[in-house]
């Protein structure tokens, strides 16, 4: 899983747990380290994941919504985007991430077009392409990815007793349902770099002639998982 969507996912989920129920929200990724440091700032005051929280509550915020370059936070009177910005810093001898999430203010008239899908629909979608990638993968020889992958992300969607047991933390207040469509996220995340289903498959499927197939459907299945883990964050802001 991609680090920054990580990140993003793990603020959504628990800033929404906290306040919907007021949840623990200490997450180890969000707190300040040696290795990572994250702040929330609107220009003029600046906050730890905690204090940012503590804030959200105080001026009326009701829920966290991902979109695809930030968090929206819903409140009362007024929404705001928090915008990511990831710089890297060298000390001495060690490295350290820097993330500082700006506010902008979020105009009635500039809310953008948002997308609700039921995740019966998304589970759904998603079981139906893990079932292609994954004949195709046994057709150009690649049959590890179908038996340690997306075999493995169908038994989760179906809740099956051999389905490995992954384990995100999602707060209480998302269903079942959302937990398990997120496992088999991130159990199909099969794109990277070295050893990644990006990485042999693609001369495999080239030599099997289905190279356009390969990318039509690895495409696919990226972007599906994309929509698949901002649906599970963002089906508790319309209850």
């Amino acid at each position: 899983m991609d680090g920054e969507l990580h990140q993003l996912l793990w603020i959504t989920a628990s800033g929404n747990g906290f306040l919907m129920s007021g949840a623990d929200a200490s997450r180890k990724g969000l707190e300040h380290t040696d290795n990572l440091e994250v702040k929330f700032t609107d220009g003029l005051h600046s906050w730890n994941w905690s204090e940012w929280l503590n804030y959200l509550r105080e001026v009326g915020s009701r829920r966290l919504m991902l979109l695809g370059y930030g968090v929206t936070v819903v409140g009362a009177s007024e929404e705001s985007l928090w915008v990511p910005d990831w710089k890297l810093d060298h000390h001495r001898s060690r490295t350290r991430w820097t993330v500082t999430y700006t506010k902008y203010m979020i105009s009635a008239d500039n809310k953008g077009q948002r997308e609700f899908i039921p995740l019966t629909e998304l589970s759904a979608k998603l079981k139906d392409l893990l079932q292609q990638i994954g004949q195709l993968s046994v057709e150009i020889d690649e049959t590890f990815w179908k038996d340690s992958f997306f075999d493995q992300g169908i038994a989760i969607l179906e809740g099956l007793p051999s389905a490995p047991q992954l384990s995100f933390d999602l707060p209480s207040v998302y269903s079942d349902q959302a937990h398990r469509l997120l496992d088999a996220v991130y159990k199909t995340w099969v794109f990277g770099g070295m050893g990644s289903w990006n990485d042999s498959p693609p001369f495999s499927a080239y030599t099997h002639n289905r190279k356009q197939e390969y990318d039509k459907i690895s495409i696919e299945l990226y972007e599906t998982l994309l929509q698949c883990a901002r649906g599970v964050v963002n089906s508790v802001v319309l209850t």
